[in-house]
Protein backbone atom coordinates (compact mmCIF):
# COMPACT_ATOMS: atom_id res chain seq x y z
CA UNK A 1 0.00 0.00 0.00
CA UNK A 2 2.37 2.46 0.84
CA UNK A 3 3.82 2.33 -2.65
CA UNK A 4 0.58 2.62 -4.00
CA UNK A 5 -0.26 5.98 -1.94
CA UNK A 6 3.38 7.66 -2.78
CA UNK A 7 2.13 7.41 -6.31
CA UNK A 8 -0.90 8.71 -6.35
CA UNK A 9 0.77 11.84 -4.16
CA UNK A 10 3.51 11.97 -6.80
CA UNK A 11 0.73 12.33 -9.83
CA UNK A 12 -1.22 14.53 -7.54
CA UNK A 13 1.07 16.97 -7.53
CA UNK A 14 2.08 16.73 -10.96
CA UNK A 15 -1.38 17.89 -12.27
CA UNK A 16 -2.50 20.06 -9.97
CA UNK A 17 -2.56 22.59 -12.62
CA UNK A 18 -5.54 22.06 -15.03
CA UNK A 19 -5.73 19.63 -17.11
CA UNK A 20 -4.74 19.55 -20.86
CA UNK A 21 -7.74 17.95 -22.98
CA UNK A 22 -7.27 17.07 -26.47
CA UNK A 23 -9.68 14.57 -27.33
CA UNK A 24 -12.01 15.93 -30.30
CA UNK A 25 -14.58 13.73 -32.33
CA UNK A 26 -14.55 10.49 -32.27
CA UNK A 27 -10.79 9.77 -31.45
CA UNK A 28 -9.65 7.51 -28.79
CA UNK A 29 -8.55 9.03 -25.63
CA UNK A 30 -4.75 8.46 -25.80
CA UNK A 31 -2.26 7.71 -23.17
CA UNK A 32 1.28 7.62 -23.66
CA UNK A 33 4.02 6.16 -21.25
CA UNK A 34 7.40 6.55 -21.96
CA UNK A 35 10.57 5.23 -20.65
CA UNK A 36 13.97 3.24 -20.73
CA UNK A 37 14.39 -0.45 -21.13
CA UNK A 38 12.48 -2.44 -18.31
CA UNK A 39 11.09 0.52 -16.38
CA UNK A 40 8.09 -1.09 -15.43
CA UNK A 41 5.98 0.48 -19.14
CA UNK A 42 5.08 -2.25 -20.94
CA UNK A 43 3.49 -4.01 -17.80
CA UNK A 44 2.31 -0.35 -16.21
CA UNK A 45 0.19 0.19 -19.79
CA UNK A 46 -1.20 -3.45 -20.00
CA UNK A 47 -2.92 -2.98 -16.60
CA UNK A 48 -3.31 0.73 -17.46
CA UNK A 49 -5.73 -0.67 -20.51
CA UNK A 50 -6.98 -3.90 -18.82
CA UNK A 51 -8.52 -1.49 -15.89
CA UNK A 52 -9.78 0.71 -18.14
CA UNK A 53 -10.94 -1.01 -21.21
CA UNK A 54 -8.69 0.75 -23.19
CA UNK A 55 -6.82 -0.87 -26.37
CA UNK A 56 -3.34 -1.59 -25.74
CA UNK A 57 -0.67 -1.36 -28.78
CA UNK A 58 2.56 -2.68 -27.74
CA UNK A 59 5.12 -0.17 -30.32
CA UNK A 60 8.43 -2.01 -29.24
CA UNK A 61 6.75 -5.18 -30.83
CA UNK A 62 7.21 -3.40 -33.90
CA UNK A 63 10.78 -2.40 -33.46
CA UNK A 64 11.69 -6.14 -32.33
CA UNK A 65 10.02 -7.49 -35.16
CA UNK A 66 11.96 -5.80 -37.73
CA UNK A 67 14.98 -7.16 -35.17
CA UNK A 68 13.55 -10.58 -35.45
CA UNK A 69 13.69 -9.73 -39.32
CA UNK A 70 17.01 -8.91 -40.10
CA UNK A 71 18.59 -11.44 -37.66
CA UNK A 72 16.66 -14.58 -39.03
CA UNK A 73 18.01 -13.27 -42.40
CA UNK A 74 21.66 -12.97 -41.33
CA UNK A 75 21.94 -8.83 -41.40
CA UNK A 76 23.89 -7.28 -38.44
CA UNK A 77 22.37 -4.75 -36.73
CA UNK A 78 25.23 -3.20 -35.77
CA UNK A 79 26.87 -2.73 -39.20
CA UNK A 80 25.26 0.45 -40.78
CA UNK A 81 26.19 -0.45 -43.90
CA UNK A 82 22.92 -2.81 -44.46
CA UNK A 83 20.86 -0.24 -42.70
CA UNK A 84 18.88 0.28 -46.08
CA UNK A 85 18.17 -3.48 -45.79
CA UNK A 86 16.51 -3.44 -42.63
CA UNK A 87 14.70 -0.31 -43.48
CA UNK A 88 13.37 -2.22 -46.91
CA UNK A 89 12.17 -5.21 -44.20
CA UNK A 90 10.65 -2.18 -42.39
CA UNK A 91 8.38 -1.30 -44.76
CA UNK A 92 7.62 -4.91 -46.32
CA UNK A 93 6.94 -6.80 -43.36
CA UNK A 94 3.39 -7.23 -42.08
CA UNK A 95 3.22 -6.76 -38.40
CA UNK A 96 0.36 -7.42 -36.80
CA UNK A 97 -0.95 -7.68 -32.71
CA UNK A 98 -3.61 -9.86 -30.98
CA UNK A 99 -4.68 -8.21 -27.82
CA UNK A 100 -6.51 -10.78 -25.30
CA UNK A 101 -8.11 -9.03 -22.22
CA UNK A 102 -8.31 -10.92 -19.23
CA UNK A 103 -11.72 -11.45 -17.34
CA UNK A 104 -9.78 -9.91 -13.87
CA UNK A 105 -9.46 -6.66 -13.65
CA UNK A 106 -5.92 -7.36 -11.57
CA UNK A 107 -4.85 -9.73 -14.33
CA UNK A 108 -2.52 -8.58 -17.61
CA UNK A 109 -3.79 -8.38 -21.06
CA UNK A 110 -1.66 -10.76 -23.30
CA UNK A 111 -0.57 -9.65 -26.48
CA UNK A 112 0.06 -12.02 -29.58
CA UNK A 113 2.50 -10.85 -32.24
CA UNK A 114 2.86 -11.87 -35.69
CA UNK A 115 5.79 -11.82 -38.26
CA UNK A 116 4.28 -11.94 -41.63
CA UNK A 117 0.98 -14.39 -40.25
CA UNK A 118 3.68 -16.12 -38.02
CA UNK A 119 3.04 -15.96 -34.58
CA UNK A 120 6.89 -14.51 -32.73
CA UNK A 121 4.96 -13.47 -29.72
CA UNK A 122 8.38 -15.56 -27.74
CA UNK A 123 10.86 -14.98 -30.43
CA UNK A 124 10.99 -10.96 -29.95
CA UNK A 125 11.63 -10.99 -26.63
CA UNK A 126 14.73 -13.29 -26.55
CA UNK A 127 18.20 -11.51 -25.10
CA UNK A 128 19.54 -11.41 -28.48
CA UNK A 129 16.86 -9.56 -30.41
CA UNK A 130 16.79 -7.29 -26.94
CA UNK A 131 20.56 -6.91 -27.47
CA UNK A 132 19.60 -5.57 -31.34
CA UNK A 133 16.94 -3.44 -31.32
CA UNK A 134 18.08 -0.25 -29.90
CA UNK A 135 20.70 -0.69 -33.46
CA UNK A 136 17.55 -1.03 -35.41
CA UNK A 137 14.97 1.43 -33.83
CA UNK A 138 17.77 4.24 -34.34
CA UNK A 139 17.62 4.13 -37.93
CA UNK A 140 15.77 7.00 -39.42
CA UNK A 141 13.68 4.90 -42.26
CA UNK A 142 12.91 1.56 -40.32
CA UNK A 143 11.36 4.78 -37.27
CA UNK A 144 9.25 6.20 -40.26
CA UNK A 145 7.67 3.07 -41.46
CA UNK A 146 7.02 2.05 -37.67
CA UNK A 147 5.46 5.70 -37.05
CA UNK A 148 3.25 5.47 -39.81
CA UNK A 149 1.80 2.34 -38.75
CA UNK A 150 1.18 3.05 -35.15
CA UNK A 151 0.01 6.36 -36.26
CA UNK A 152 -2.66 4.38 -38.32
CA UNK A 153 -4.06 2.49 -35.39
CA UNK A 154 -4.27 5.61 -32.83
CA UNK A 155 -5.80 7.69 -35.42
CA UNK A 156 -9.66 6.15 -35.11
CA UNK A 157 -11.96 4.66 -32.19
CA UNK A 158 -11.20 1.48 -33.96
CA UNK A 159 -8.90 -0.87 -32.58
CA UNK A 160 -5.73 -3.05 -34.21
CA UNK A 161 -7.81 -6.11 -33.95
CA UNK A 162 -10.34 -4.57 -35.86
CA UNK A 163 -13.43 -3.87 -33.42
CA UNK A 164 -15.18 -0.85 -32.28
CA UNK A 165 -16.35 0.49 -29.20
CA UNK A 166 -13.14 0.90 -27.57
CA UNK A 167 -13.33 4.28 -25.92
CA UNK A 168 -9.65 5.24 -25.59
CA UNK A 169 -5.93 3.56 -26.09
CA UNK A 170 -2.44 3.11 -24.27
CA UNK A 171 0.64 2.99 -25.63
CA UNK A 172 3.90 2.98 -24.40
CA UNK A 173 7.18 3.23 -25.68
CA UNK A 174 10.15 5.78 -26.14
CA UNK A 175 9.30 8.63 -28.45
CA UNK A 176 5.12 8.13 -27.80
CA UNK A 177 4.58 11.32 -26.09
CA UNK A 178 6.90 13.31 -28.54
CA UNK A 179 6.95 12.16 -31.69
CA UNK A 180 4.29 9.40 -32.43
CA UNK A 181 1.18 10.79 -30.22
CA UNK A 182 2.45 14.57 -29.27
CA UNK A 183 -1.17 15.56 -28.85
CA UNK A 184 -1.92 12.52 -26.61
CA UNK A 185 -4.74 13.35 -23.58
CA UNK A 186 -2.24 11.95 -20.80
CA UNK A 187 1.80 11.20 -20.72
CA UNK A 188 3.40 9.35 -18.89
CA UNK A 189 7.37 8.87 -18.64
CA UNK A 190 8.87 6.30 -16.38
CA UNK A 191 11.97 6.27 -14.83
CA UNK A 192 13.92 3.40 -12.67
CA UNK A 193 17.50 2.94 -11.48
CA UNK A 194 19.45 0.86 -13.56
CA UNK A 195 20.29 -1.63 -10.75
CA UNK A 196 16.15 -2.18 -9.83
CA UNK A 197 16.02 -2.07 -14.08
CA UNK A 198 18.12 -5.19 -14.70
CA UNK A 199 16.52 -7.35 -12.26
CA UNK A 200 13.13 -6.39 -13.09
CA UNK A 201 15.06 -7.76 -16.73
CA UNK A 202 16.02 -10.96 -15.52
CA UNK A 203 12.67 -11.70 -14.00
CA UNK A 204 11.12 -11.44 -17.16
CA UNK A 205 13.64 -13.39 -18.81
CA UNK A 206 13.63 -16.23 -16.56
CA UNK A 207 9.77 -15.98 -16.63
CA UNK A 208 9.19 -16.24 -20.06
CA UNK A 209 11.76 -18.71 -20.35
CA UNK A 210 14.15 -17.31 -22.46
CA UNK A 211 16.80 -16.36 -20.05
CA UNK A 212 20.32 -16.92 -21.44
CA UNK A 213 23.01 -18.71 -19.75
CA UNK A 214 25.55 -16.95 -17.70
CA UNK A 215 23.09 -13.66 -17.94
CA UNK A 216 23.75 -11.92 -14.20
CA UNK A 217 22.67 -8.71 -13.16
CA UNK A 218 25.70 -6.69 -13.39
CA UNK A 219 26.18 -7.66 -17.24
CA UNK A 220 22.44 -6.68 -17.60
CA UNK A 221 23.07 -3.71 -16.12
CA UNK A 222 25.57 -2.54 -17.93
CA UNK A 223 23.65 -3.52 -21.34
CA UNK A 224 20.60 -1.98 -19.96
CA UNK A 225 23.18 1.22 -19.87
CA UNK A 226 24.53 0.93 -23.04
CA UNK A 227 20.75 1.13 -24.43
CA UNK A 228 19.95 3.91 -22.76
CA UNK A 229 22.87 6.04 -23.79
CA UNK A 230 21.28 4.44 -27.51
CA UNK A 231 18.77 5.83 -26.74
CA UNK A 232 18.88 8.95 -25.54
CA UNK A 233 22.11 10.10 -28.23
CA UNK A 234 20.28 8.45 -31.31
CA UNK A 235 19.59 11.08 -34.27
CA UNK A 236 15.93 9.91 -35.25
CA UNK A 237 13.19 10.32 -32.24
CA UNK A 238 15.88 10.28 -29.18
CA UNK A 239 14.36 9.19 -26.14
CA UNK A 240 13.41 12.60 -23.53
CA UNK A 241 10.52 13.11 -21.96
CA UNK A 242 7.78 15.52 -23.57
CA UNK A 243 7.45 18.83 -21.72
CA UNK A 244 4.03 18.41 -20.91
CA UNK A 245 4.61 14.68 -19.55
CA UNK A 246 4.65 13.70 -15.73
CA UNK A 247 7.89 11.55 -14.64
CA UNK A 248 7.23 9.17 -12.33
CA UNK A 249 9.95 6.97 -10.90
CA UNK A 250 9.48 3.02 -10.17
CA UNK A 251 12.09 2.27 -8.34
CA UNK A 252 10.24 1.67 -5.15
CA UNK A 253 6.47 1.95 -6.07
CA UNK A 254 4.35 -0.89 -6.96
CA UNK A 255 2.96 -1.67 -10.24
CA UNK A 256 -0.64 -1.25 -8.26
CA UNK A 257 0.02 1.87 -7.19
CA UNK A 258 1.41 3.65 -10.44
CA UNK A 259 -1.65 1.95 -12.19
CA UNK A 260 -3.97 3.18 -10.25
CA UNK A 261 -2.64 7.02 -10.44
CA UNK A 262 -2.57 6.78 -14.02
CA UNK A 263 -5.98 5.96 -14.23
CA UNK A 264 -7.70 8.34 -11.80
CA UNK A 265 -6.12 11.07 -13.65
CA UNK A 266 -7.29 9.70 -17.05
CA UNK A 267 -11.09 9.30 -15.77
CA UNK A 268 -10.18 12.80 -13.96
CA UNK A 269 -9.58 14.21 -17.42
CA UNK A 270 -12.26 12.60 -19.30
CA UNK A 271 -14.53 14.39 -16.48
CA UNK A 272 -12.99 17.61 -17.45
CA UNK A 273 -13.10 16.96 -21.25
CA UNK A 274 -17.28 16.31 -20.63
CA UNK A 275 -18.07 19.05 -18.66
CA UNK A 276 -15.73 21.79 -21.33
CA UNK A 277 -18.02 20.08 -24.37
CA UNK A 278 -20.55 22.10 -25.97
CA UNK A 279 -23.60 19.25 -25.76
CA UNK A 280 -22.49 19.46 -21.66
CA UNK A 281 -23.25 23.80 -21.98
Amino acid sequence: MAGRNIATRLITRAFSSSPKVTQKGTRPFQVAIDGPAASGKSTTAKMVAQRLGFDYIDTGAFYRCVTLAALSKGIDPSNQTQASQISNLAQSSHIGLNTVFSSSPSSLPTTRVFLDKKDVSSEIRTGTVSKHVSAVAAIGPVREAVLQKVRDMGATSTSHEGNSGRAGLVMDGRDIGTVVLPNADLKIFLVADSRVRAERRLQELAKSGSKEEGSDVETVQKDLERRDELDRTREASPLRKADDAVELDTSHLTIEGQVDAIVQEVHRRQKAASSSSPSSE
